[in-house]
């Protein structure tokens, strides 16, 4: 039996695990975060101001918003989860403090992790896929990661988390 390692750094799945997979994003996803995210408020912001230059200035001001709360990976310790991000919370989430880890289904992730709230949203990395992310539950929340190395992330999770990884 191998020891578990004292750390591992996690990186997000960016690519989309197939084309039903890139079609959910790129159709259903992209189209409605970009709506709301940016399209409404510049046509808002004009509307209001009657500039060009302050509504195209809102969505780049949130979409650097949405770069600062991105997490751009995680490293998994025998403390807890540490996610790398700008801004937002969760930074760390100790083991004692997550009651679960459980792969998230994909409309659960769409409509809780990507669409509501979308700033800060509870699944925040440049992801392109919505299948395999893992919901982390804990006493005040949860978020959504989507693992690049599922087996590793799971196999450190359950030697680390009381309850083993669902």
């Amino acid at each position: 039996m191998t020891t578990p390692a004292t750390s591992i750094r996690v990186k997000p799945r960016i690519m989309a695990r197939g084309a039903a997979d890139f079609c959910v994003s790129l159709f259903i996803v992209f189209p409605a975060q970009f709506l709301a995210l940016f399209i409404l408020p510049g046509v808002i912001t004009f509307l209001f101001s009657k500039s060009w230059y302050v509504a195209l200035a809102v969505p780049l001001v949130i979409y650097v918003v949405f770069l600062a709360f991105s997490v751009w990976t995680i490293t998994l310790t025998s403390e807890g989860i540490h996610f790398h991000r700008f801004i937002g919370v969760p930074k760390f989430l100790p083991w004692g403090s997550i009651s679960s880890v459980e792969v998230a289904p994909r409309w659960e992730l769409i409509r809780l992790g990507w669409l509501w709230p979308l700033l800060p949203a509870r699944e925040m990395t440049a992801s392109l896929t919505s299948l395999r992310h893992y919901r982390i539950r804990w006493q005040a929340g949860f978020c959504y990661y989507p693992p690049a190395d599922t087996e590793a992330f799971e196999q450190y999770v359950s030697t680390h988390l009381r309850k083993p990884v669902a």
